[in-house]
């Protein structure tokens, strides 16, 4: 989702004039300009002046708190250099409803790590597609047809990363009741089964009383929800809280469009607008206490 810098500076608590200052003295990011000029600003750039907001809340000089950012994600995800053959290839095939184009592509990706398939093809290729849907450039029907193609490969990657070792962070991801855009949070899933998690995949729209009750029998350590779609916020927390009350140590980390405004007051087990790498790192550096008294960590796994 796209915002301007007022709407920016509302969501995450920084002044706009902080924002801009820091984006010119330390290249902080790098938004996009609309036709008429206004910087615009995604959610990945939300997320990041939050945990940058933290960060600088809690006594951290904002040089520290954006190396500290800097280097750890420079440890949880490899170096990422987009390949733009690659993408572009694949991107026009799957444009143009052509599967056979698409065949040559897909199969140079399946010589790829996964983690490199992720983030140097179907990460850039997914926020393209996202981009050119948004600005009208192309179709319902285009966007669907690449979605499907790119859920199929995620799909695939998801279940066959096994990720059922003793000592891992066994981890629920699903979409909100009536949430039907399920890719961005299998790319997650696919991320933390890369990290080591146990991903319970339930995918779309799934009922908010169904997810509470596997929650109370499985009682697994986080919780993923995907809010994409337009809902008000207080809705999306109340979601969050009915989840977190069904288990008694169970973290809920949401994230998305819906989300983003979302306070979750004082309540330490709703985590919001976090990427994969920004959950493991969070889970690693400050684990929950889990029920039977010690937290699971994911360096425990052999």
């Amino acid at each position: 989702m796209s915002y301007r810098i007022k709407t920016v500076a509302e969501l995450t608590g920084i002044p706009r004039n902080t924002i801009l200052a820091w984006e010119r003295r330390y290249d902080l990011l790098e938004p996009r300009r609309s036709d008429a000029g206004y910087r615009i600003y995604d959610d990945s750039d939300v997320a990041y002046l939050r945990e940058l907001k933290g960060l600088v809340d809690s006594g951290v000089a904002i040089s520290e708190a954006i190396s500290r950012i800097a280097a750890s994600e420079r440890n949880s995800l490899p170096s990422v250099v987009a390949r733009p053959d690659l993408v572009s290839g694949l991107l026009a095939a799957l444009l143009h409803f052509d599967g056979n184009a698409a065949l040559p592509f897909l199969r140079r990706l399946d010589q790829l790590p996964f983690a490199e398939a992720m983030q140097e093809v179907w990460r850039p290729l997914l926020r393209e597609v996202g981009r050119l849907w948004e600005v009208g450039e192309i179709s319902v029907a285009q966007e669907h047809f690449a979605a499907g193609v790119a859920r199929a490969a995620l799909a695939a990657m998801l279940r066959s990363l096994d990720t059922t070792r003793d000592g891992a962070v066994e981890v629920v991801c699903a979409c909100l009741p009536g949430e039907a855009h399920d890719i961005p949070l299998l790319a997650v899933a696919v991320e933390l089964s890369l990290a080591g998690w146990h991903v319970i995949w339930l995918g779309a729209d799934v009922p908010l009383a169904d997810l509470c009750g596997l929650v109370t029998r499985q009682a697994p350590a986080v919780v993923c929800l995907s809010a994409i779609g337009e809902r008000p916020p207080h809705e999306v927390l109340a979601a969050c809280r009915a989840v977190v009350a069904s288990a008694e140590a169970t973290i809920v980390a949401v994230g998305g469009p819906a989300a983003v405004s979302v306070e979750p007051d004082q309540d330490s087990r709703i985590w919001v607008c976090v990427t994969a790498p920004q959950l493991v790192r969070r889970w690693c550096e400050h684990p929950p206490r889990l029920a039977e008294g010690r937290p699971i960590h994911p360096k425990e796994a052999p």
